[in-house]
């Protein structure tokens, strides 16, 4: 017995004619008539009574449909359940995220994604400083940067930009000798590792300028505090330092270009993403504008 059959002779009971069943099922009717024939065959007896306006189920179709059509229900809800099963992310994940990242905001979100995927099992690790190398070993790894990204066979996507600032400290004056970006390279400038050079942004395309100090750290958080202690200018994304500029602990050095903005990128491996990562990724797009509020 072929179980399409079966479907078919229910369907075609439904709706109560050959004609209508065919346009639902978006078969020709001649197909569907031969289907049902050949049910009638395998049980060497007539279901159905054709007539030229309607058609009716015989007593032993009646006696049929009445068994099938609620174990074709089951199967339809069986075969609804297996393709939500099957589309739902689930599996081990792993995130890299900078040390300070909106820790609050992600924490929030991180929950929130938790209860909407209950089979994904997500690990989160953070670093300071650039990118890991060991990035390319997990499946999301964000990144804050000012300058494009070397050259990497991971795949990298913006998703949002955070204005910067150059801040001082409001009892040293420190804002108040510098006129010229070029006077930058001779003031005390409090470093993230491995840095040189600010960049500013010009109609010409960047413009970067020598910076140097005594003092380097990774966090934001430290650097916007030895800033406030008067330990040199530091540069900062505005959102961080706004609030110590109104409380005048910090004064914001205003310069002939802008700085270039911070960039909020996403790197993985690889071009096809798998539907986990698609998820958690499209999850935190769909929901960063609470990032934004706070900007």
């Amino acid at each position: 017995m072929k179980l399409d059959n079966l479907k078919l002779f229910v369907q075609t009971l439904k709706t109560g004619s050959i004609t209508g069943a065919a346009n639902e099922l978006g078969i020709a009717k001649s197909s569907l008539s031969r289907h049902l024939t050949e049910l009638e065959s395998e049980f060497n007896i007539r279901l159905l009574n054709r007539r030229p306006r309607n058609l009716t189920a015989t007593e032993a179709g009646q006696l049929l449909f009445d068994q099938v059509a609620p174990l074709m229900e089951g199967l339809n809800e069986v075969s609804h359940f297996m393709e939500h099963w099957r589309e739902q992310p689930r599996g081990a994940l792993t995130m890299l995220l900078p040390l300070e990242f909106f820790n609050e905001d992600m924490g929030q979100l991180t929950v929130e994604f938790m209860e909407a995927y209950k089979d994904i099992q997500l690990t989160i690790t953070h670093y300071a400083g650039p990118l890991p190398d060991n990035s390319r070993e997990f499946d999301l790894s964000f990144v804050l940067h000012d300058r494009p990204l070397p050259p990497s066979d991971l795949i990298a996507r913006s998703l949002m930009s955070l204005p910067q600032g150059i801040y001082g400290s409001a009892h040293c004056g420190d804002t108040g000798t510098i006129t010229e970006l070029a006077q930058l390279s001779a003031a005390s400038v409090i470093l993230q590792p491995g840095e040189r050079d600010w960049q500013f942004r010009s109609e010409g395309g960047a413009i970067s300028i020598p910076v140097s100090g005594r003092l380097t750290m990774s966090s934001e958080q430290m650097r916007l505090v030895a800033a406030i202690r008067g330990q040199g200018l530091v540069k900062l994304p505005r959102y961080l330092a706004e609030q110590q500029v109104k409380l005048g602990t910090l004064c914001p050095l205003q310069t002939s270009l802008p700085l270039e903005a911070q960039t909020v990128s996403v790197v993985y491996p690889g071009r096809t993403m798998p539907r986990k990562s698609r998820a958690l990724l499209e999850f935190i797009q769909d929901n960063i504008g609470r990032l934004h509020s706070r900007l």
